[in-house]
């Protein structure tokens, strides 16, 4: 299949996708989406389902290691959710191909799915920081105050993730002075779950894994931001291979220029991400998704 799309449009948008995916703030997958679908006018669905998570994917590997430089990763928390996201990926993936081909399908149940994202990212946004845990809360301030650069160096080494206790059914992890445990079989369960809905939609998921480890989990939003982008990354390559499996039509001429996009927003987004105002960027967001999901399904 040939499409016909303006390069230097296709380049700017995966710019402004590669920044999202690697905020973490979510929507970046469901706006190269957008991208595709009304700016770019894909008319395959799975085609633009496998794209968009090739551009996450690529995103990750620019990243990815500018937050592990920055010692923001949960490690057991990624790998616990890593395990149980190939196999929803790999089911999302074919039932989406199969029963999601179509594009007016699609359209529709993408428009739901970006006023649901949009619902989250603003609920997000207004959470009044009292309804969060004690520990969550002085994670939190112990991120801004590193975030902000007061003492850095002294204090960065401090609050690294370190695991305190490994096992199957309880793993503790230690930042700075507070311990967080989690379930891992709670994890593999939501890998999952989050994994088929993100393979299904054609997108990364990170609207679903951010909230889950930080609102259910209740880890800082500073580590799970970088965490959240290594644990999509099997999901993520288990669902593109499944939809290549199925013979999906890839446009790589459109690829080869989004790719340089995403990869500069993705570069930029991590270093941002210490500075910008969280709130502020989720409502940002949020008006946005808010806006597109109402135009697809009106």
């Amino acid at each position: 299949m040939d499409i016909s799309f303006n390069p230097i449009l296709a380049f700017s948008w995966s710019v402004l996708a590669g920044f999202l995916m690697a905020m973490g703030a979510g929507g970046g997958g469901i706006l190269a989406g957008i991208g595709h679908i009304s700016i770019l006018g894909i008319g395959d669905a799975n085609t633009i389902k496998a794209i968009n998570q090739l551009l996450e994917l690529t995103s990750r590997f620019f990243s990815v290691p500018l937050y592990l430089k920055q010692k923001r990763l949960v490690w057991p928390l990624a790998l616990s959710f890593g395990i149980g996201a190939p196999f929803g990926a790999i089911t999302g993936s074919w039932v989406s191909s199969t029963y999601l081909g179509n594009i007016d399908n699609y359209k529709s149940a993408f428009g739901i799915l970006v006023l649901l994202v949009a619902g989250r990212t603003l609920y997000e946004a207004l959470i009044k920081a009292k309804k969060r845990s004690h520990s969550l809360q002085k994670s939190f301030t112990t991120s801004n105050y590193i975030q902000n650069g007061q003492s850095e160096t002294s204090n960065k080494s401090n609050h690294v993730p370190r695991i305190t206790h490994l096992g199957i059914l309880h793993t503790e992890v230690s930042i700075g002075p507070d311990i967080f445990s989690f379930n891992p079989l709670v994890c593999i369960s939501g890998g999952f779950v989050i994994s088929f809905v993100g393979a299904t939609m054609g997108v990364g998921g990170g609207f679903l894994v951010t909230p889950f480890m930080v609102s259910i989990l209740l880890f800082p939003m500073f580590f799970v931001v970088g965490t959240a982008l290594v644990a999509l990354m099997i999901p993520l390559t288990a669902s593109i291979l499944t939809y290549l499996y199925l013979n999906t039509t890839i446009d790589w001429a459109l690829v080869m220029i989004e790719i340089p996009g995403i990869a500069i927003g993705s570069i930029i987004g991590p270093f941002v991400n210490r500075r910008i105002n969280e709130r502020f960027l989720r409502l940002f967001v949020a008006a946005i998704l808010f806006a597109i999901g109402l135009y697809y399904l009106i």
